[in-house]
């Protein structure tokens, strides 16, 4: 038998939704109602949500809307990434401890998978009121709420990757303290806000950012030394990578089995 590749049958299946005026989207995670919910197109965010219903313990700061839509450009990002990494590991005059550290990010990226996942507001109530944020649904959409972690992770150019206890309002800098940096840009820190938002932040003399908490869940990318990447002739690499690390969604609970029987997007 044949096998149909992923991409050819994820496209079939949308078009099949498309022409019987439905589709089918997934909302998981910490909700009372775990589904595939089947729908008609045309179909928006808030009514999906407010039929899942989201539960007291969901996170909604984290919660990730995934679409196979954006796909192709997380992976294209990705191929990018990683390529400049690779050159940085081959360039000329890069400090050994860079090329260990790009080595390093090359193997721990390489194992990240692609997810989709777009920026937008989750909190169900929210975006019942907000026309910007109630999208329409596409073919394929995965809505999960993870729960409320307690930590921030610290990655990039350290010793090793961090995980660390959250503390409430402490700046982002501060953690750098619990978690020692190998051959980092000495201007710059990036944070990655649990809802997919990334912040370049200056952290030298010269180009202080005001003090910035992190939210739980958030990862801080210590990034490479720009001089070296503007040697390897990979000047982007940091902002590009930051940015594929804001497309990984939080761990979710584990979802229960599908309940099948929905067919309309009301409770």
């Amino acid at each position: 038998m044949k096998r149909i590749p992923l991409c050819l049958a994820l496209l079939t299946a949308s078009v099949a939704q498309a022409e019987s005026g439905t589709l089918q989207v997934r909302v998981d995670g910490a909700v009372q109602r775990p589904a595939d919910y089947q729908v008609p197109t045309g179909t928006r965010l808030a009514d999906v949500l407010l039929a899942a219903m989201p539960t007291d313990a969901a996170y909604t700061t984290g919660a990730a809307l995934l679409r196979p839509s954006a796909l192709e450009a997380q992976t294209r990002l990705k191929a990018g990434v990683l390529h400049d990494l690779q050159a940085v590991q081959a360039g000329a005059n890069v400090p050994s401890s860079t090329i260990a550290t790009a080595a390093r990010l090359e193997t721990e990226l390489a194992a990240l998978p692609v997810t989709g996942r777009v920026n937008n507001e989750l909190d169900a109530r929210v975006v019942e009121v907000r026309p910007e944020a109630n999208l329409v649904l596409r073919p394929g959409d995965r809505i999960t709420y993870p729960t409320r972690p307690a930590d921030v992770r610290v990655t990039g150019a350290v010793v090793a990757t961090c995980t660390l206890p959250h503390v409430p309002l402490r700046d982002a800098v501060d953690y750098l303290r619990d978690c020692p940096v190998a051959g980092a840009d000495r201007d710059l820190l990036f944070a990655v806000q649990p809802d997919g938002t990334v912040q370049m932040l200056g952290i030298a003399g010269w180009n202080r950012s005001p003090r910035q908490a992190l939210a739980p869940g958030a990862t801080l990318y210590v990034p490479l030394p720009e001089r070296d990447l503007h040697r390897a002739g990979a000047p982007d690499l940091n902002r590009e990578l930051a940015a594929f690390l804001a497309t990984q969604p939080l761990p979710s609970l584990p979802a229960h089995a599908p309940d099948t029987s929905n067919t309309d997007p009301a409770p």
